[in-house]
Protein backbone atom coordinates (compact mmCIF):
# COMPACT_ATOMS: atom_id res chain seq x y z
CA UNK A 1 0.00 0.00 0.00
CA UNK A 2 2.96 2.19 0.67
CA UNK A 3 4.33 1.84 -2.89
CA UNK A 4 1.30 2.17 -4.46
CA UNK A 5 0.91 5.95 -2.54
CA UNK A 6 4.60 6.40 -3.64
CA UNK A 7 4.14 5.87 -6.91
CA UNK A 8 0.90 7.88 -7.24
CA UNK A 9 3.01 11.15 -5.40
CA UNK A 10 5.61 10.57 -8.24
CA UNK A 11 3.39 10.21 -10.78
CA UNK A 12 1.45 13.16 -9.87
CA UNK A 13 4.53 15.15 -9.19
CA UNK A 14 5.55 14.54 -12.25
CA UNK A 15 2.30 15.69 -14.38
CA UNK A 16 2.36 19.24 -12.12
CA UNK A 17 6.29 19.70 -13.48
CA UNK A 18 4.97 19.15 -17.07
CA UNK A 19 2.36 21.74 -17.40
CA UNK A 20 3.74 25.19 -18.01
CA UNK A 21 1.60 28.19 -16.69
CA UNK A 22 2.17 30.23 -18.87
CA UNK A 23 2.26 30.81 -23.08
CA UNK A 24 4.30 34.02 -24.27
CA UNK A 25 3.31 35.34 -27.40
CA UNK A 26 5.13 37.79 -29.55
CA UNK A 27 3.45 41.31 -30.68
CA UNK A 28 4.77 41.20 -34.14
CA UNK A 29 4.53 37.81 -34.67
CA UNK A 30 8.43 37.56 -36.01
CA UNK A 31 9.30 34.91 -32.77
CA UNK A 32 7.79 31.73 -31.96
CA UNK A 33 5.79 31.57 -29.34
CA UNK A 34 6.93 29.85 -26.57
CA UNK A 35 5.46 28.19 -22.73
CA UNK A 36 7.00 28.55 -19.13
CA UNK A 37 6.49 28.81 -15.67
CA UNK A 38 8.23 32.29 -15.03
CA UNK A 39 8.10 35.64 -16.38
CA UNK A 40 10.96 37.65 -16.32
CA UNK A 41 11.50 41.22 -17.86
CA UNK A 42 13.93 39.86 -20.36
CA UNK A 43 10.99 38.69 -21.99
CA UNK A 44 8.90 42.31 -21.93
CA UNK A 45 11.26 44.08 -23.55
CA UNK A 46 11.57 41.29 -26.18
CA UNK A 47 7.66 41.91 -27.25
CA UNK A 48 6.01 39.21 -25.92
CA UNK A 49 2.84 39.01 -24.38
CA UNK A 50 2.06 36.35 -21.55
CA UNK A 51 -1.30 34.38 -21.30
CA UNK A 52 -2.07 31.90 -19.04
CA UNK A 53 -1.69 28.95 -20.86
CA UNK A 54 -4.77 27.59 -19.23
CA UNK A 55 -7.24 30.46 -20.34
CA UNK A 56 -5.82 30.39 -24.35
CA UNK A 57 -8.77 29.01 -25.55
CA UNK A 58 -11.21 31.93 -23.95
CA UNK A 59 -8.48 34.19 -25.34
CA UNK A 60 -8.73 33.51 -28.80
CA UNK A 61 -12.89 33.03 -28.53
CA UNK A 62 -12.68 37.30 -27.42
CA UNK A 63 -9.90 37.63 -30.06
CA UNK A 64 -12.19 36.42 -32.38
CA UNK A 65 -15.24 37.93 -31.16
CA UNK A 66 -13.50 41.60 -31.41
CA UNK A 67 -12.52 40.58 -35.28
CA UNK A 68 -16.14 39.77 -36.35
CA UNK A 69 -17.24 42.78 -34.23
CA UNK A 70 -14.78 44.91 -36.64
CA UNK A 71 -15.57 42.76 -39.69
CA UNK A 72 -18.86 43.68 -39.20
CA UNK A 73 -18.82 47.32 -39.18
CA UNK A 74 -21.86 47.43 -37.21
CA UNK A 75 -19.79 49.15 -34.02
CA UNK A 76 -22.42 50.18 -30.88
CA UNK A 77 -21.93 53.07 -29.09
CA UNK A 78 -20.05 51.44 -26.58
CA UNK A 79 -17.22 49.08 -26.43
CA UNK A 80 -17.49 45.49 -25.00
CA UNK A 81 -14.77 45.11 -22.36
CA UNK A 82 -13.15 41.30 -21.26
CA UNK A 83 -11.40 39.97 -19.02
CA UNK A 84 -9.87 36.82 -19.57
CA UNK A 85 -7.72 35.48 -16.26
CA UNK A 86 -4.82 37.97 -15.72
CA UNK A 87 -5.19 39.50 -19.10
CA UNK A 88 -7.86 42.58 -19.61
CA UNK A 89 -9.36 43.70 -23.37
CA UNK A 90 -10.11 47.56 -22.30
CA UNK A 91 -11.64 48.86 -25.35
CA UNK A 92 -13.26 52.48 -26.30
CA UNK A 93 -15.38 53.26 -29.44
CA UNK A 94 -13.85 56.30 -31.34
CA UNK A 95 -16.57 58.22 -33.39
CA UNK A 96 -15.00 59.38 -36.17
CA UNK A 97 -17.45 61.19 -39.79
CA UNK A 98 -16.20 57.75 -41.72
CA UNK A 99 -17.97 55.67 -39.00
CA UNK A 100 -17.19 54.20 -35.83
CA UNK A 101 -13.91 52.72 -34.96
CA UNK A 102 -12.69 50.41 -31.83
CA UNK A 103 -9.65 50.75 -30.15
CA UNK A 104 -8.36 47.65 -27.89
CA UNK A 105 -5.67 48.26 -25.26
CA UNK A 106 -4.61 44.43 -23.96
CA UNK A 107 -3.09 44.15 -20.79
CA UNK A 108 -1.44 41.74 -19.01
CA UNK A 109 -0.71 41.42 -14.86
CA UNK A 110 0.23 38.04 -15.30
CA UNK A 111 3.01 37.09 -12.50
CA UNK A 112 5.12 40.34 -11.11
CA UNK A 113 4.76 41.96 -14.87
CA UNK A 114 2.63 44.07 -16.26
CA UNK A 115 2.09 44.15 -20.20
CA UNK A 116 0.31 46.47 -22.73
CA UNK A 117 -0.22 45.95 -26.15
CA UNK A 118 -2.41 47.92 -28.52
CA UNK A 119 -4.80 45.38 -30.27
CA UNK A 120 -7.10 47.85 -32.09
CA UNK A 121 -5.74 50.98 -33.25
CA UNK A 122 -8.84 53.84 -34.14
CA UNK A 123 -5.86 55.14 -36.15
CA UNK A 124 -6.32 52.22 -38.97
CA UNK A 125 -9.57 51.35 -40.16
CA UNK A 126 -11.80 48.64 -38.65
CA UNK A 127 -10.58 46.07 -41.66
CA UNK A 128 -6.65 46.37 -41.23
CA UNK A 129 -7.44 46.11 -37.53
CA UNK A 130 -9.41 42.75 -38.35
CA UNK A 131 -6.72 41.52 -40.37
CA UNK A 132 -4.12 41.49 -37.53
CA UNK A 133 -6.01 40.43 -35.42
CA UNK A 134 -7.16 37.62 -37.83
CA UNK A 135 -3.64 36.85 -38.26
CA UNK A 136 -2.69 36.91 -34.32
CA UNK A 137 -5.36 34.22 -33.72
CA UNK A 138 -3.49 32.11 -36.78
CA UNK A 139 -0.25 32.59 -34.99
CA UNK A 140 -1.60 31.78 -31.80
CA UNK A 141 -3.21 28.38 -33.39
CA UNK A 142 0.13 27.60 -34.73
CA UNK A 143 1.80 27.62 -31.27
CA UNK A 144 -0.39 25.61 -29.79
CA UNK A 145 0.13 21.59 -29.28
CA UNK A 146 -1.72 19.63 -31.22
CA UNK A 147 -4.91 18.29 -29.60
CA UNK A 148 -5.55 14.41 -29.13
Amino acid sequence: MRFLMICLFILFGAVKIDAQKYILLDKEMSQAAFYTNDLSVTEKYKGFFPVEAKNIEKFIDVLQEISQTLSSNNIMEEAKQYQVGCDKFKGIVVHLASGNRLDYVLTSNCGRMKVTMHLSDAKLTNGNNAYFINAWISYIKNALPPKH
